[in-house]
């Protein structure tokens, strides 16, 4: 890998991101995502805990002049029946919010609350999936937001590659929307990613060069890009997914600003510096305050997979 730097984009040094696991109770049983991510064996937070945190975040981010950008994922968050009340809280306060949702919840919870998302990334699961015309409809509904982005990400489980190929060509043709063709990673949701799924050749081809019909709106677009600096010292924008993609989160021996740019909370509540959980809990949630690191982490992950692990800045040099 020829890269030596990856920075936040202008626009990203003004948020500070909060991706939270907020609960793992979920409707679908995907094969590839662990147990621990939809048996709902862990009891979520009370809403007055959930509300101290988002209060203390907004306090930490305004002494540093900064939005907090929070990301919500689960399981499956848009089934938690005081989720709304979340999004109300922080949309209030005019702060951003994300989630990964698998588009099954009514079309009205949808129609209800999208004008409080900043950001939607819908998961399409073709073992799961019960009405390809519903997500589709979800899809829509977004699109149609003047205030929200779309992102689908199809999970290319190689058993389905062509009915998932299919659909992702249907979708392009019916919404205008991001779409990427998602590899999946052997132990995601078990602590540790430990190699990516088998791919023929063709495959990997595909997925790298397919794409959507990306609706240009002027908001913000926090977390999903990067500037990324190659040892000649050319810089260009990548997207988190073209890196993911083409193999290149290897960042072993390098500087990474998680826990600092950016954190995670677990379903248990503690505080990391990024999904690769690679040292220990930088704090929690149930904390009176914010107190996180000023200094990066030497990276020592082989695989950095997650979204907003990989929009941490990162150089290869101190």
């Amino acid at each position: 890998m020829d890269l030596i730097k990856l920075k936040q984009t202008h626009e990203g040094t003004g948020y500070f991101g909060i991706n939270w696991a907020l609960t793992n109770v979920c409707n679908y049983r995907c094969s590839y995502c662990h147990p621990d991510l939809h048996n709902g064996s862990i009891k979520p937070p009370s809403l007055d805990k959930i509300y101290r945190f988002i209060d203390n975040t907004f306090k930490f981010c305004g002494e540093r002049n900064v939005k907090p950008y929070f990301e919500f994922g689960g399981g499956e968050v848009t089934y938690l029946s005081w989720f709304s009340k979340v999004l109300a809280r922080i949309h209030q306060k005019n702060g951003l919010v994300s989630i990964i949702s698998n588009a099954s919840s009514p079309l009205t919870w949808w129609s209800n609350n999208i004008s409080m998302l900043h950001s939607v990334s819908l998961s399409f699961h073709y073992e799961q999936i019960k009405s390809k015309e519903h997500f589709i409809a979800v899809a829509k509904i977004a699109v149609g937001s003047p205030s929200t982005r779309l992102q689908v990400n199809i999970m290319m489980l190689p058993s389905r590659f062509s009915e998932c190929l299919l659909f992702a060509v249907e979708l392009r043709e019916r919404v205008n929307c991001g779409i990427s063709l998602q590899p999946l990673y052997h132990g995601f949701g078990s602590g540790g990613i430990s190699s990516r799924f088998e791919y023929t050749e063709d495959q990997e081809h595909i997925m790298a060069n397919f794409c959507g019909n990306q609706i240009i709106k002027c908001i913000p677009d926090p977390r999903g890009s990067l500037d990324v600096v190659n040892l000649y010292g050319i810089e260009e924008r990548k997207s988190t997914f073209e890196l993911l993609v083409n193999q290149q989160t290897n960042f072993i021996g390098w500087h990474c600003n998680a826990g600092i740019e950016n954190i995670i909370i677990t379903f248990e509540g503690d505080i990391y510096r990024a999904w690769c959980m690679q040292d220990e809990p930088i704090g929690s949630l149930y904390d009176e305050t914010l107190n996180l690191p000023k200094k990066s982490t030497l990276c020592r992950t082989e695989i950095c997979q997650c979204g907003p692990d990989i929009c941490s800045s990162k150089s290869r040099y101190a």
